[in-house]
């Protein structure tokens, strides 16, 4: 067993922490926060603080909690149901990674870098062709879930940072314009809520297996090395994350004023390099963005794979997995950014609350050993995003809710900043663990002892 100061140990804790933080910055990490910046102008730092809880805190946060409370978000999540977690991984791996996740990183890796590279690919034949092509290598490096981890932490990431280190260096040395005044009323809130578009938070709940299973792996079951190394590695995918996402939303708020409103986010920001840097700049982007895109879909193609293979019992083997979540992605990847995006609103404002909720609670699952504390934050959590999800999939369809229930909804508090569920939450989490005292139930807990096996 490695001590905590081994050498080794430091060397392990960056590869992990590298291959997380690959995995968390994909499609959307890129496109998501030069339009935040864009969108916030000079108060672009109120929305980097947003961005940074649900983009950036609360994802790294959920791996830690995952690896805490029991090893996997079914174990995490025992306390509010025996079967909450099991049906939420699934209806998540599908509709998320599955569906929009792993495709998206295909749509804006042709969109936002092949066509860079390549404009004359910019057809039906050439995105074809690039789309097979990349899915073949996202299965390559998952086909082989013992060694995924190593692969992107070792070679795909650091790759990856030094091309995105150059552009945000570059973008505080030679800004390409003055910030413009706020389009947005409530930056921190516009920030907060379009960090749901990047799912890191799922991505840490229910890819933290991933991670955790490479660090035992490695032989640090035990506790006091265990603990360590989670957190550590977290840390650096934190900080990572936050250079990277600061830098490029800065790169936003500086060129708030260059564009129109209603430029699009991929294209914004190629728009974006390519003003500050030339057609040097464009290019070392394409290469960023089709990395960046890459290491995210041979991380979810890798845990999608073997979610499969437990639903199942093994009669879907891990190989047989991987290909077939490649194959449906391929498919959705066609329908092109917009369309995915689209599709992602809805289900995130449905499922992110309560993930959110999960997160924390399983940060500090040691205090929180009052079952009914979970059920009450998961049962209001989930009702006011059902309210969310059908709320913003009228505005996109044309139909309206009740004018009673938007009454109601009005009524809640912090619901006009884009935050309804939090006062919910926290009454929720107070009646569900005073009546679960009360009648002098027991709890089950999440097992934090068998974290690490």
């Amino acid at each position: 067993m490695q001590t905590v100061t081994s050498p080794r140990m430091w060397r392990d804790m960056v590869i992990v922490g590298f291959a997380m933080f690959a995995v968390f910055f994909g499609a959307g990490n890129l496109i998501f926060p030069p339009h935040v910046g864009f969108q916030t102008g000079d108060a672009w730092l109120p929305g980097l603080m947003g961005l940074l809880l649900t983009g950036m805190l609360l994802p790294t946060i959920g791996v830690v909690a995952v690896g805490l409370g029991g090893g996997t978000f079914q174990r995490l999540t025992q306390p509010v149901a025996p079967w909450f977690g099991t049906v939420m991984t699934i209806v998540t791996m599908i509709t998320v990674a599955w569906l929009i996740t792993i495709p998206r990183t295909a749509a804006v890796a042709y969109e936002t870098g092949m066509a860079t590279l390549v404009p004359g690919a910019a057809n039906g034949i050439g995105k074809t062709l690039f789309l097979v092509l990349y899915f073949v290598i996202s299965l390559f490096f998952a086909i082989d879930r013992s060694s995924v981890i190593d692969k992107i932490g070792k070679y795909l990431t650091p790759a990856l940072l030094i091309l995105l280190t150059g552009i945000v260096i570059w973008a505080f040395v030679d800004p390409v314009g003055q910030p413009v005044p706020s389009r947005q009323d409530s930056p921190f809130a516009f920030g907060f809520v379009t960090g749901y578009q990047t799912g890191d938070v799922l991505t840490g709940l229910l890819f933290g297996v991933l991670f955790i299973e490479a660090i035992k792996a490695k032989h640090y079951a035990a506790d006091q090395v265990f603990v360590p190394m989670i957190i550590g590695a977290a840390a650096i995918t934190f900080a990572g994350l936050f250079v990277v996402y600061g830098g490029l939303e800065y790169l936003g708020a500086t060129g708030s004023g260059l564009f129109t409103d209603d430029i699009g986010q991929a294209e914004l920001l190629t728009a974006l390099v390519s003003t500050l840097a030339g057609n040097f700049g464009a290019k070392a982007l394409a290469v960023a963005v089709i990395l960046a895109c890459l290491t995210t879909a041979v991380g979810a193609t890798a845990v999608m794979a073997t979610y499969m293979a437990q639903w199942t019992g093994n009669r879907i083997s891990y190989r047989a997995g991987a290909i077939l979540t490649t194959l449906v992605a391929l498919g959705q990847a066609f329908g092109g950014v917009d369309y995915i995006i689209g599709m992602a609103g809805p289900i995130f404002m449905l499922i992110y609350p309560v993930s959110i909720c999960i997160a924390i609670l399983g940060l500090f699952s040691r205090l929180f050993t009052n079952d009914g504390i979970w059920k009450g934050m998961a049962v209001a959590t989930v009702l006011i995003g059902i309210y969310d999800s059908l709320a913003l999939t009228g505005s996109m369809l044309g139909f309206t809710l009740p004018q009673w229930l938007q009454a109601a909804y009005g009524a809640i508090p912090l619901a006009e900043q884009g935050f309804a569920w939090v006062v919910p939450a926290i009454v929720g989490a107070l009646i569900g663990g005073a009546i679960w005292s009360a009648t002098g139930r027991q709890s089950v807990g999440n097992q934090p002892e068998a974290a690490h096996g």
